[in-house]
């Protein structure tokens, strides 16, 4: 056992080495130090003295706070021995058929920075509870994946121990026909613990059962969140500050946005029309519904435990109206109701739009941008909004499941908390510090923002289960600026019916 850990902590500090060299090569890196002391939870400043401001001084050194990192928490963690089991975990490592989103490691360490991440966060639990984690990879395609996992759980098979598919297709699917455990009624879990998001517990909870648990066992988890890119060339031919101060000021809000993006619509080929070939200020696809939740309103809140439709409501109403002044307005932005995945992506490299709102993730698509970019929360509402909120897209979110099926939840419970606190200190920094941060984003205060971003992450129920098409008729009116009070009244019946059935549903389930 000592031996192991011994070796274990080697492979650790050779992680922490590589995540530094990375992070002095970055380009746009020119704080490397001053972020690593402001990231406590990052493995690459586990062995850092706080601020290097300390050493040498008795005083502090006596008030200085234990040093938390992966091997401390699993050290801290219940014990138990489950004598060689092999603990079975279906995944994929796609975050759609286009981007990878590694869940799993390889069989050895690679030098890919996640997955070595990964592989210790699985060794280091393996050795504390004498198991071996055996992973099953499914295909980019989320919909097959669910359909073999409910097919196991329909036949009685017991077949896997837990499964981390994304919220939309694989988790979605499992819970309404049944097929997994509400993760409140698991053993051995605390979802009061910081490696689980308490956005989804609050924006995720139907008749008090909760079946969408996210956060640090994922490490596609840090890259969810949707974000506004901006291209600093544009910005900087039309002679326009970036919008960083007005973040930090509390006056990124909807109007400050609306102002900046007006009248950057230009005819580049002077062919008298406007398509793909122009510029914009903005691109909207899929764009009206993530302002609105930015704006701090949801299509549906969750209140003691049920959701409730929100969108008649005096603030709801007045963030529509506001979205309506400039959505679909050639004036202002770009809308293309034929746009498929990715295809706004050439229009920001090319340094065509000043705008476009991407998940964390996708920032992998413009590694080879010859001109820089900056990220920012998308905007408040007005000043008096507090905080910048953050829609974790539901398709992109990872959430775990335990079937049915599952014959020992007590130890499944145990080990799926372990794989989530350790993964705080090992893939999560890999993922979000090193990778999304310092590999991804193009400066520091890019960095900064992105705290900003993950610190206000939320869902939305709606997107996920559409209650009588109440979601997407919302979807689709936002990005054309037309206003859906109109047609609210013809979709509430269908959506509170649906609702209601849904609700219905899981208070039948266990």
């Amino acid at each position: 056992m000592k031996k192991i850990m011994r070796i274990l902590c080697i492979l650790f500090a050779c992680l922490i080495t590589a995540m530094a060299m990375f992070s002095c090569s970055s380009p746009g890196n020119n704080n490397d130090s001053e972020n690593q002391n402001q990231n406590q939870n990052s493995p690459v400043n586990d062995n850092n003295d706080d601020n290097n401001n300390n050493i040498g001084s008795d005083e502090s050194d006596d008030k200085k706070e234990p040093e938390v990192d992966s091997v401390s928490i699993i050290a801290g963690l219940p014990e138990a021995d489950y004598g060689g089991y092999g603990f079975r975990i279906w995944t994929s490592n796609w975050f759609n058929t286009t981007l990878e989103g590694r869940q799993a490691p390889e069989e050895e360490q690679t030098g890919d920075l996640i997955n070595d991440a990964l592989y210790i966060r699985d060794k280091l639990v393996e050795e504390k509870y004498n198991i071996q984690i055996i992973y099953t990879i499914h295909d980019p395609d989320p919909g097959a994946f669910a359909a073999k996992a409910t097919k196991a759980v329909k036949a009685g098979d017991d077949s896997f121990d837990f499964a981390m598919g994304d919220m939309m297709n694989v988790t979605k699917g499992l819970a309404q026909t049944g097929a997994i455990y509400d993760f409140n009624q698991i053993p051995n879990i605390d979802l009061t613990k910081e490696w689980w998001s308490k956005y989804a517990i609050r924006d995720l909870t139907i008749n008090g059962k909760f079946y969408f648990p996210a956060g640090d066992i994922s490490a596609r988890y840090p890259g969810s969140q949707v974000m506004m890119f901006f291209n600093k060339q544009v910005f900087a031919d039309l002679g326009i500050d970036y919008p960083y101060q007005l973040v930090t000021d509390g006056k990124w809000t909807l109007d400050a946005f609306q102002n900046m993006i007006k009248g950057q619509t230009r005819d580049v080929n002077g062919d008298g029309k406007f398509d793909r070939s122009d510029a914009y200020g903005f691109i909207g696809n899929g764009s009206g519904y993530n302002l609105f939740r930015s704006c701090g309103e949801g299509v549906v809140k969750v209140t003691d435990g049920n959701p409730s439709l929100n969108l008649n409501t005096e603030k709801s109403i007045a963030i529509m109206d506001s979205l309506t002044s400039f959505m679909g307005n050639i004036d202002y932005m770009y809308y293309e109701s034929g746009f498929a995945s990715y295809d706004e992506v050439p229009m920001f490299k090319e340094n065509r739009v000043m705008f476009i709102l991407q998940t964390g993730t996708n920032a992998s698509l413009y590694r080879d941008m010859e001109s820089d970019f900056g990220i920012v929360p998308l905007p408040k509402f007005n000043e008096a909004q507090d905080d910048h909120y953050s829609f974790c897209q539901a398709w992109g979110s990872t959430a775990v499941c335990v079937p049915q099926t599952n014959e020992n939840i007590e130890r499944t419970g145990m080990i799926i908390e372990s794989l989530a606190a350790v993964g705080k200190y090992t893939s999560t920094p890999a993922a979000y510090d090193v990778t999304l941060k310092r590999k991804y984003m193009r400066d520091d205060e890019s960095e900064n923002m992105l705290d900003i971003i993950v610190a206000g992450s939320c869902y939305d129920l709606a997107m996920m289960y559409d209650w009588g098409g109440i979601f997407s008729s919302f979807y689709s009116s936002m990005d054309k600026g037309e206003s859906f009070i109109a047609k609210y009244e013809s979709v509430e019946p269908k959506a509170l019916a649906a609702m209601e059935k849904t609700i219905a549903i899981f208070e039948g389930s266990e």
